[in-house]
């Protein structure tokens, strides 16, 4: 993994968390200061990014295994290991805890096919479960676009004519049916594209074509566009916000196109090593920072937050960032990276190729 990505992972997985962060700062059950939601408002983007960025990495991870059948069963086994033990370990201890209390009973899902496609992260209609689709972990409904994602390049590997099939399908309900009947809403959204330009970006760094002397304008140029569309959502402009989606895919494909031809050519962006480490901790931090939030949040109650005013709720936002931070590099550490060693150590043993995750 190029170490410029690893850091724009961390600063992506940061975006999403300030973003809730504010929404619950501005929350009236807790501190209910407006303000805190307001410069963050864009945060939300970094999941374009991230879509981006997954649709390069696969790409680029798997482009030989493309139309070799005898590789999907290495394949599917890669990316169960990487989604699903942290997914499970995060989802389970807070929906026992949720199941344990009085309060929050109803804030979680009793039907048990809805508990497991929750697990396996089978989509499901906004509408009806959880007001994203995702039950106890509202952040999940990324993972269910993921895991799509995965089932369409699973038919790459598998047969061109079938993935064709597959490609045709889905263009067609995103361009012709656009239905907001569930399950066509699922795939009729922005997000299924920036999967195909994360493609695109990988397919234009390989291309001996692609011929580029200054790599950093198009980090810069990406940047820039990425803050045109955040200042339209800051300022509550709304004329860019139909498209937001698309022009934030497009400045992520910019960024990381820059960011991989320049560290090939020998510039590094943030390649420290405590970048590197939030980087590697990005997705822990995705799934954890919600619950963290809501427990810290719920504590604060027991605080006389009305008499402490601004200087307290900054405080509290300090220290419910800080928790979030230092949590994902600790679950990282301690959890998700012994986990996933073992589990990638059993497939090597049982004779499946060993390749480092993605």
């Amino acid at each position: 993994m190029y170490r410029s990505l690893q850091a724009s992972r961390a600063i992506a997985a940061t975006l999403v968390v300030l973003y809730h962060l504010g929404l619950y700062m501005a929350n009236t059950d807790y501190f209910g200061i407006e303000a805190f939601s307001v410069p963050f408002a864009f945060g939300s983007a970094g999941v374009e990014f991230f879509f981006v960025l997954s649709g390069f990495i696969i790409l680029s991870a798997h482009r030989n295994d493309i139309f070799q059948p005898r590789k999907l069963a290495g394949y599917i086994k890669k990316r169960l290991v990487r989604i699903y033990p942290t997914y499970w370990i995060i989802f389970l201890p807070v929906f026992l805890l949720a199941i344990a209390s009085a309060s929050l009973q109803h804030t979680v899902p009793h039907d048990i096919f809805v508990i497991v496609k929750s697990l396996l992260l089978v989509p499901q209609n906004k509408a009806v479960v959880g007001g994203t689709g995702a039950p106890v972990l509202a952040v999940a409904w990324t993972l269910q676009y993921e895991m799509f994602f995965y089932l369409f390049f699973a038919f790459m590997i598998l047969s061109r004519w079938l993935s064709i099939i597959f490609a045709v399908a889905i263009l067609y309900n995103y361009t012709v049916v656009q239905s907001h009947t569930f399950p066509f809403s699922f795939l009729s959204q922005d997000y299924i594209l920036l999967f195909a330009m994360g493609m695109i970006v990988s397919l234009a760094c390989t291309s001996k074509k692609t011929i580029v002397s200054r790599p950093l304008f198009y980090v810069n140029t990406g940047a820039v566009m990425f803050l045109c569309v955040a200042l339209d959502t800051v300022a509550d402009i709304g004329s860019l916000e139909k498209w937001s989606t698309i022009l934030y895919g497009l400045s992520s494909c910019l960024m990381i196109f820059g960011l991989v031809r320049g560290e090939d050519a020998g510039r590094v962006v943030f390649g420290g090593r405590r970048m590197q480490l939030l980087g590697d901790s990005s997705y822990a931090l995705y799934l954890i920072h919600l619950p963290l939030m809501s427990l810290v949040c719920k504590l604060s109650l027991l605080t006389p937050m009305d008499k402490l005013g601004i200087p307290g709720a900054m405080l509290f936002y300090c220290v419910i960032l800080s928790l979030c931070l230092l949590g994902s590099v600790a679950f990282h550490l301690r959890i998700e990276k012994p986990v996933t060693a073992f589990l990638r150590k059993r497939r090597t043993d049982s004779g499946a190729p060993f390749v480092k995750a993605a």
